[in-house]
């Protein structure tokens, strides 16, 4: 294939040589391969802020390293004070080290950066996208009919959502003022960023409490919706939890659905981590009820274990949908061939109306080369190992008289504390978030933390495919000794 206007493909005057390049790209292949198979030995370098701001130029240089600054850059800094999420005791956050496939794709997409708003721009990328969203609704139970579109995560995905049950509620005649969103005690905290962003009045935000087992009560959620009516007011929206952000709980979306449904009431639902139960014939039974939603976010860069960001989501209302979406589209005719022929275009012509985003990156091919490398039942083969292993993690805390359970573990993450006998009532919440502190600056392990039930609680979550038995029963001993070591200080917990 010919390029009008280069004769020469060996160098451009703004590259680097193309020898080097190409050496130092293989070598980085070579180098991240080795560390996909082989994870480093410790979980971080530092949490020192110094010793890695002391390796950054404090100014930007006038003049570049090339190649050689590159590969310093990789092999000095980058590789040895990354955190590694695929170190065997990495149980911290819902943030996967991603496949091979994820990976794969994500370095062909760097590549290209092609556009995924409009199809002229990108067509292979918007086909893509569509056939993958495709398959999402598919998989949520949702008709094609419905609108699927991907956004940065579950905050956008929040506000997007919520955008339109506004607009719905005020386009029936209800005042903003009067309008309530009825959320779980443990609902994900951009949820009240996203009513404040929509103008709503700050004292509109009903929280239900939990039962035993974190999941909304439902029956405190009918109470707190007949009080909304008996006072005047309007239920915008419920959201439902399906693996909460914070300690794994999934909420009875069926009889949720069902009281959202006799009142005519929006119903959302925040499955951005437990939407990946849908891949699991063994799990899929935690989702019932979810098709019933109005609306639906699922984050494939969290259990679908690909690099972020990958979040998808999906409404039944596709009219409302567009027209919460549609303002300002009209003046887009430098990127829309046609704007106002946006209503009877098909889903792969012009993405764009579908995000508040406008710009995005081509998420869907990451998703679309982990489904077509492992295929849907791999993805879900792997969902249940890590649930298997979080369930033997809960058995392991559960036959140790020393530790505490917040409850069974629901999902691929268990809330625990260590809390020995003799320990003052205040203690154990000190003493916990000292352990947490402790692991999270050192190279053994990496735990993250929760408040529920007007307790703190360390919070563990099988994402590594490194992850084994072996690795899970270290972990007891290993929070034992730092334990120790914590209340013998001079400045202890106990003191």
């Amino acid at each position: 294939m010919n390029c009008p206007g280069r004769a020469d493909f060996g160098a451009t005057p703004f590259e680097l040589p193309q020898r080097a390049a190409r050496e130092l790209l293989l070598e980085a292949a070579d180098l991240l391969a080795a560390r996909h198979y082989a994870p480093a030995p410790r979980t971080v370098a530092t949490l020192e802020r110094a010793r890695i701001d002391a390796l950054l130029p404090p100014d930007a240089p006038e003049n570049g390293g090339g190649v050689a600054r590159l590969r310093a850059i990789l092999c000095d800094e980058f590789l040895p004070f990354t955190r590694d999420y695929r170190h065997p005791l990495h149980l911290g956050h819902q943030r996967p080290a991603p496949s091979l496939a994820s990976l794969y794709a994500d370095f062909a997409t760097a590549a290209f950066n092609p556009t995924v708003g409009m199809f002229e721009g990108g067509p292979y990328a918007v086909a893509v996208e569509q056939r993958v969203l495709g398959w999402m609704k598919k998989l949520a139970g949702y008709p094609a009919s419905a609108v699927a579109t991907l956004v940065n995560g579950g905050a956008e995905a929040h506000l997007t959502a919520l955008l339109a049950a506004r607009d719905r509620a005020l386009a029936a005649g209800r005042a903003a003022r009067d309008l309530h969103l009825v959320v779980g005690e443990h609902a994900h905290y951009t949820l009240a960023r996203a009513h404040h962003i929509l103008g709503l009045a700050p004292d509109r935000i009903v929280t239900v409490p939990c039962r035993a087992d974190l999941a909304t009560d439902v029956a405190a959620l009918a109470d707190r919706l007949d009080a909304i009516r008996r006072a005047g007011g309007t239920a915008m929206a419920i959201v439902a939890n399906a693996g909460c952000t914070a300690n794994a709980a999934f909420d009875d979306l069926d009889a949720i659905a069902g009281l959202a449904s006799a009142g005519g009431i929006w119903l959302h639902v925040d499955a951005a981590h437990g939407g990946a139960a849908l891949l699991s014939a063994r799990r899929r039974g935690l989702l019932a009820g979810l098709a019933r939603a109005d609306s639906i976010i699922i984050n494939p860069h969290k259990m679908f274990f690909v690099s972020a960001p990958c979040a998808v989501l999906l409404c039944r209302h596709r009219a409302l949908f567009a027209a919460s979406l549609a303002v300002g589209l009209g003046r887009a005719d430098y990127v829309i061939p046609d704007p106002a022929a946006l209503a009877e275009m098909e889903d792969g012509a012009e993405p764009l109306r579908w995000t508040l985003a406008c710009t995005r990156t081509f998420a869907a091919f990451k998703l679309y080369a982990a489904i077509s490398a492992y295929g849907l039942a791999g993805l879900g083969a792997r969902i249940d190992r890590a649930c298997d292993l979080a369930a033997f993690l809960g058995h392991e805390l559960d036959a140790a008289p020393d530790f505490e359970t917040l409850g069974r573990p629901a999902f691929n993450m268990v809330c625990f504390r260590y809390a020995p006998l003799g320990l003052g009532a205040a203690t154990p919440d000190r003493l916990n978030r000292r352990i947490r502190d402790r692991l999270a600056a050192g190279p053994d392990a990496y735990l993250t933390g929760c408040v529920a039930r007007g307790a703190y609680w360390l919070r563990a979550q099988v994402m590594s495919e490194n992850v084994d038995e072996a690795s899970l029963r270290s972990l007891l001993p290993l929070l034992r000794r730092t334990a120790a070591e914590l209340v013998h200080q001079p400045e202890g917990v106990l003191a």
